[in-house]
């Protein structure tokens, strides 16, 4: 079983990967990485995390198509996944919802905010 303050950064752009990675482990986290649709769903098949942050657009298999696996998978129905979009506008975000995540973070990501949300998780 993974750690309670396990967080799973899935993008495919490995320095917002590494970056955000960083950021958190800085708060205390530990993280695990993956870069696409279908690492992110080994990933949760093999230590379920306390939540996922994910990239929408992905190739091969994109936020929306991950996010969709992952509420299939025993135990996964609560878990907090937490999407992030290069488009801030409501729509992009009522569409991540609707799909199966719990919160929307447009990019540029604003730490201090997704930080606050994955604190009152706890």
């Amino acid at each position: 079983m993974a750690s309670a303050k396990q967080v799973l950064v899935v993008d495919d752009n490995v320095d917002m990967v590494e970056s955000l990675s960083a950021l958190l482990q800085c708060q205390g986290y530990e993280t695990a990485a993956a870069h696409n649709g279908y690492e992110a769903c080994d990933a949760v098949r093999d230590a379920m995390p306390r939540a996922i942050i994910m990239d929408l657009g992905m190739p091969w298999m994109d936020g929306f198509g991950a996010v969709r696996a992952i509420r299939r998978m025993p135990g996964a129905q609560s878990l907090p996944i937490i999407a992030l979009s290069g488009s801030a506008d409501c729509d992009s975000a009522k569409k991540a919802v609707a799909a199966g995540f719990t919160q929307h973070f447009s990019k540029p990501l604003n730490f201090d905010h997704l930080n606050q949300y994955l604190s009152s998780l706890s």
